[in-house]
């Protein structure tokens, strides 16, 4: 009988089949998208600068934003504040003017010959568009109605709604200027538009109302630069525009002296391509769109100003550049309290004011560069400051403001008049979104429910992520989830320092993010899964705010000294505006805040909301966060960790592979982020029954993408 040999066991490699080529091709950007979603808690991943996510679903043709929204009449173009030239050489894009009950906005709108207008009638009532000279008419618009108009030639073009206005200016009317012609100075004594107007030399007269002028609107029209247009106390039912330059529109009392527009007037006043235009101490209520409004100037200022109850934004500059806000109060805008957008630089300054019951006491999408919001009071809105990233309008991204000085508290209000799709920010101190290379320096910022500070990033047609912000000597106390926030992802540079705070997301942030350090990558994903949350909410109509036109009348306000007898200061850029502003240390703001707020918080305002219930991270306000937190945020780890222990687990046991090919599967598993296991699950020659190998890469994974899209969807549409 023959001796039995002994044969050494050789490896059996797996075949190659086409079944696991297949498997291969299919796990491995499924578990990319899985991965990137990973590396989101880390701050790690493809997602550096903006990336196009434009989402249709919600909406035709609709803006779906994170945080800030399209600015009413504010149109992307060439003024003051934006250095950008037209790209390519097509025809350039189209614009919108609304047909509103009972006016246009925007009232005056500049274009490029060649320009297709369309008019959107969004009113309720029906209404035309008819040129002034007869040359086109849309005829009857009914609700939803659009009427195009291409304007090929340079020149101005009146136009009106003949059933609720008439040629000449009168009622519901408007105008179109194409190209850079200038355009007729109110009262049409000279012109003003692109370039800057000549400063006048002498001083002005003083032109007074009612007692020169019958109202305020004649008084500007009479006006030539460097005049003064004094206003008598009273309530004066009118919409102002001003095409004048470096006049100076002066209440003699602040809170007496009130310009009214019943709820159907656009804007209290609005300054079109006037440089130097100075508005100070009067009140402007029930404008169905601003309070004050400067747009495409160069110099301004708006001083000892109260706007309340208007339907969008209180004292508001848009295309605008050297300019200065102050000693001014804004209350109950369902925007924001104050705005600057689309400038950089800016050259601006927001100085001593109270923003108080708004949905965002300020708003500036794409504004930066020697912009300096300090020595303010922002209290009890739905969020308190929120410079913003949107591609709605150029220069994007926001960058570059300063942001000092300022006390921040109890922005919890859930009945100040809101938008929906400013919900999202709800219960945010200063929030950074999209922006880069700010600095939030020396605030006090308390009591708001769910971060003191926070940079997060933000989504429009692209995906914006914060780089470079530097969060310096805040004091940040009794925030409901953080008082410090870092949502992921942050590309680069973010970075906190020398903040006196409680909590922070990430845990430890001014170690693994401080300033002239950084230990780990850009930011904690429960930050941004939070914002996400609010809004998909806020997509479903699951929130409502207040009413704006039930905003109560504010106490009484700090008048301008000698508003009677002093001399006008022209806003003249450059030198009178934006002008200095002197910091307040901390301990000044600390006994201001010791010594009450002077926001006149109106009485049928609840208490801030109680912190957020949280559960390992993930805020319990209700069942959809609850899931969406915990499928979005804990699974695809649980996932992971899974994979990782069954694929050694499985690598242990196997008898059928060589030491040298067990090894090497292993570091695969381990060293290959998030696709490691799957790869050897599905290509490994794993020992698994096939259909659980299957059922545990390809089903899992279709799991978590299935049930937190369902989520997100039902949220949103039901």
């Amino acid at each position: 009988m023959r001796p039995a040999i002994a044969v050494p066991l050789r490896s059996r490699r797996p075949r190659i089949t086409a079944r696991r080529v297949l498997g291969t091709l299919i796990a491995i950007p499924l578990a990319s998208l899985v991965l990137v979603i990973a590396a989101a808690h880390l701050g790690f991943g493809p997602l550096h600068g903006p990336i196009p996510l434009r989402d249709r679903l919600f909406g035709a043709g609709g803006r779906v934003v994170f945080i800030g929204s399209t600015v009413p009449g504010a149109q992307p173009g060439g003024g003051y504040g934006s250095n950008a030239s037209a790209a390519g050489a097509g025809p350039p894009p189209n614009k919108v003017v609304k047909n509103l009950d009972d006016f246009f906005d925007p009232q005056v709108l500049r274009v490029a010959p060649g320009t297709t207008v369309e008019f959107h009638n969004d009113g309720r009532n029906p209404h035309t568009v008819t040129a002034d000279d007869g040359s086109y008419d849309s005829g009857i618009l009914q609700n939803g109605t659009v009427f195009n108009h291409t304007y090929i030639a340079p020149g101005i073009y009146a136009f009106n709604c003949k059933l609720h206005g008439a040629a000449g200016g009168i009622g519901m009317s408007g105008i179109i200027v194409v190209g850079d012609v200038e355009l007729p100075a109110s009262g049409g004594q000279g012109a003003v538009g692109p370039g800057l107007e000549p400063v006048p030399t002498t001083p002005g007269k003083t032109i007074r109302v009612p007692a020169d002028q019958p109202t305020v609107q004649k008084g500007v029209d009479a006006a030539t630069p460097g005049d003064l247009v004094l206003v008598a106390p009273g309530v004066y039912h009118e919409a102002v525009l001003v095409r004048t330059p470096y006049v100076t529109i002066r209440g003699e009392d602040r809170n007496t002296t009130i310009l009214d527009g019943d709820f159907t007037r656009s804007n209290g006043i609005h300054v079109v391509e006037a440089d130097g235009v100075a508005v100070e101490n009067m009140t402007a209520r029930h404008y169905a769109l601003n309070g004050f409004y400067w747009s495409s100037v160069n110099g301004y200022r708006g001083s000892y100003l109260t706007a309340y109850g208007n339907g969008d934004y209180g004292i508001y500059a848009f295309d605008s550049i050297w300019g200065r806000f102050e000693h001014s109060y804004a209350a109950g805008h369902p925007d924001s309290g104050f705005y600057i957008g689309q400038c950089y630089p800016c050259h601006a300054v927001v100085d001593d004011i109270v923003s108080t019951h708004n949905a965002l006491g300020y708003s500036g999408t794409n504004a930066g560069g020697d912009l300096v919001l300090a020595n303010s009071e922002w209290s009890n809105n739905l969020a308190g400051i929120a410079p913003n990233t949107l591609d709605s309008e150029r220069m994007a991204p926001q960058h570059d403001i300063t942001i000092e000085g300022n006390w921040v508290h109890d922005n919890a209000a859930t009945d100040a008049p809101t938008k929906r799709l400013e919900y999202p920010t709800f219960g945010i101190g200063i929030v950074a979104a999209g922006g880069r290379d700010n600095l939030i320096s020396g605030n006090l910022v308390e009591n708001n429910p769910t971060f003191g500070i926070a940079l997060l990033p933000n989504l429009d047609d692209n995906l914006w992520l914060t780089q470079g912000n530097q969060v310096l000597g805040n004091v940040v106390r009794n925030s409901g989830r953080a008082d410090l926030a870092l949502g992921a992802i942050s590309t680069k540079g973010d970075c906190f320092a020398d903040n006196t705070y409680g909590t922070s997301m990430p845990p430890a942030v001014q170690l693994w993010a401080g300033c002239g350090h950084r230990f780990a990558g850009g930011g904690e994903a429960g930050a941004t899964f939070s914002l996400l949350a609010k809004f998909a909410i806020a997509l479903g109509g699951h929130w409502q705010g207040g009413d704006w036109t039930t905003e109560p009348q504010p106490p009484d306000q700090a008048q301008m000294p000698d508003a009677r007898t002093a001399a006008p200061v022209l806003a003249v850029p450059q030198t009178a505006v934006p002008g200095p502003v002197t910091v307040r240390a901390m301990d000044q703001i600390e006994a201001a805040a010791a010594a009450g707020t002077k926001a006149g918080r109106p009485a049928n305002a609840p208490a801030p909301a109680a912190k957020e219930v949280m559960f390992m991270g993930i805020p319990l306000a209700s069942g959809f966060t609850t899931v969406l937190g915990l499928y979005g945020y804990i699974l695809p780890f649980v996932l992971y960790a899974a994979w990782v222990a069954i694929s050694l687990w499985d690598l242990v046991r196997r008898e059928d592979v060589t030491e040298r090919r067990r090894y090497s599967w292993m570091t695969v598993t381990l060293l290959v982020p998030f696709m490691g296991p799957p790869i050897y699950l599905v290509a490994g020659g794993s020992s698994i029954r096939r259909g659980t190998r299957l059922f545990l890469v390809f089903g899992a994974m279709a799991m978590y993408l299935v049930i937190a899209t369902a989520t997100l969807l039902f949220e949103a549409l039901t």
